[in-house]
């Protein structure tokens, strides 16, 4: 599926707001589903309901106790109440749906519903690197995680947690990404063991059988040579695996054997796509393209745009998620409303955050059951409307993607480098043709659009995105170039009508 949008929204935070003005909804199929219908609207395949799993208590306890966090929770959530605490939805005690949902079964009637009514499908999250404390495998098996066994300083430091099971004391690390402060309501799984790599997979067959595709937490960290550079110091378990097995590799391939058509996305940093990919997954974080376009790199934009997606399909894009600044926030409206244009249309799979559309500015602190009210910003959300819904109709969801290299529009010329321009042509034939000025500046160019259909035919060219249109001939796009002159961040999608 090279093109496809994900709904990324707090199931948690979603069902809270609406229970405040509806007692009557109790589980998960009392929801309004004329939401659904929006997003399906909209073009949405998947959505990607955050934190839908049983919460764990001392993730929520963890959570109201730290004063780093209270920061957070004050720029995310001003009048925030100890109440509205309710814990990481990355600290997993279970796979299982929350039973304040209406747990698994209500869960089970809910994707029915999604899929027969809007043919929704459903992402979830699988968290590989970490439990919550409170996970009944801690207990179960404590061998499962990594110990400190004979540093007595370390053993007592931020970074472990002391466990006592039976008569045996266990100092446990907390799970962590090495760059940053270690999550204190996790627990660190020890890959280094053939029986958590069993476990973990059996847990990830299990989950995939109620969705249709996971969003792998920070999946790089699973990778044989990352692990053992995070964890080489601690002592190895008493079931150590061949030090290049990989745990991706093995665990995709067995989901995959099942259900050949279910989709990993893979959260993935530290130049790692390729590794991930070539274990299996369908779709890879996509930072590179996001610090890129923060950036402004324009040359570096299209570079990228030219390697990454002429012939590859497998990056998930975003402009905003739940770990990024609102989109918002860091852009000015004039140049999200290009951005967008750029990656919804590229060939690839799209996230769409909530509240992203509506021009929302304050984050959503994930451990919080509530986001801050803001005012809706109209001229963002209608732009975002009609660009959806002409993505809809266009070539772009079916056809092949080239990029065109933006040519001087005079000798002397060069605004060309401010343009980003590439087309779509399908099967039969039909085209659309994106135009991007990604500068801040009026910029001229002239592209030849590289289609063997308009030879010799003559077009009425129509932007998608506002009333212009043209006739123009097809040699003359073909073999000299169409001229464009943009506006500032000005974007536009071309479609190619044969008029004879």
């Amino acid at each position: 599926m090279k093109h496809s949008i994900v709904y990324q929204f707090d199931i948690r935070e979603f069902f809270f707001r609406h229970q405040q003005t509806n007692h009557k909804i109790k589980t998960l199929i009392d929801l309004p589903f004329e939401f659904f219908k929006e997003l399906k609207a909209l073009g949405v395949d998947y959505i990607w309901p955050l934190g839908i799993y049983e919460p764990s208590k001392e993730s929520q306890k963890i959570a109201r106790e730290m004063k780093e966090l209270h920061r957070r929770y004050d720029e995310s959530l001003p009048g925030w109440t100890i109440e509205d605490v309710i814990g990481s939805p990355y600290a997993i005690k279970s796979y299982s749906v929350s039973k304040s949902f209406g747990a698994d079964r209500f869960y089970t009637k809910f994707k029915e519903l999604l899929l027969k009514k809007f043919d929704l499908k459903i992402i979830l999250d699988f968290v590989h690197n970490h439990v919550a404390i409170d996970n009944p495998i801690v207990k179960k098996h404590p061998e499962y995680f990594i110990h400190c066994v004979e540093n007595n300083e370390l053993k007592y430091s931020p970074d472990f947690y002391e466990l006592k099971a039976g008569e045996k004391t266990y100092f446990i690390a907390h799970g962590r990404d090495p760059y940053f402060p270690s999550w204190k309501d996790t627990l660190q799984l020890d890959y280094r063991s053939k029986s958590v790599q069993k476990f973990m997979i059996n847990e990830l067959l299990k989950l995939s059988k109620k969705c249709d595709g996971v969003r792998c937490d920070m999946a790089m960290l699973g990778l044989s040579n990352i692990f053992h550079n995070n964890w080489k110091n601690y002592q190895l378990p008493n079931d150590a695996v061949p030090s290049g097995k990989e745990f991706w590799r093995e665990a995709i391939d067995k989901v995959k054997k099942k259900n050949p058509d279910f989709i990993f996305i893979g959260e993935v940093y530290w130049d790692c796509e390729k590794d991930l990919l070539d274990l299996g997954f369908d779709y890879v974080y996509d930072k590179k393209f996001y610090d890129l376009m923060v950036k402004q790199n324009i040359l570096l934009i299209n570079e990228y745009i030219k390697r990454a997606f002429t012939y590859g399909r497998n990056r998930f894009l975003f402009l905003e998620n739940h770990d990024e600044p609102r989109s918002s926030l860091v852009f000015n409206l004039d140049y999200i409303k290009v951005l967008a244009t750029l990656v919804y249309t590229l060939p690839s799979m799209k996230l769409i955050h909530a509240g992203q559309i509506e021009g929302k500015k304050y984050p959503h602190a994930i451990q919080l059951r509530r986001i801050y009210s803001e005012p809706l910003n109209g001229e963002l959300k209608n732009f975002y409307l009609k660009l959806l819904f002409a993505i809809k109709s266009s070539t772009i969801t079916n056809g092949y993607f080239k990029y065109l290299n933006p040519l001087p529009a005079w000798e002397g010329s060069i605004s060309h480098n401010n343009f980003t321009i590439f087309l779509y042509e399908n099967e039969k034939m039909n085209i659309d043709l994106v135009v991007l000025n990604l500068s801040p500046y009026q910029s001229q160019c002239k592209v030849k659009v590289e289609s063997y259909n308009i030879v010799d035919k003559k077009f009425l060219i129509k932007d998608r995105l506002s009333d212009e249109e043209y006739l123009r001939d097809g040699n003359e796009m073909y073999y000299d170039g169409l001229y464009f002159d943009l506006k500032p961040y000005q974007s536009q999608i071309f479609q190619f009508i044969k008029t004879e």
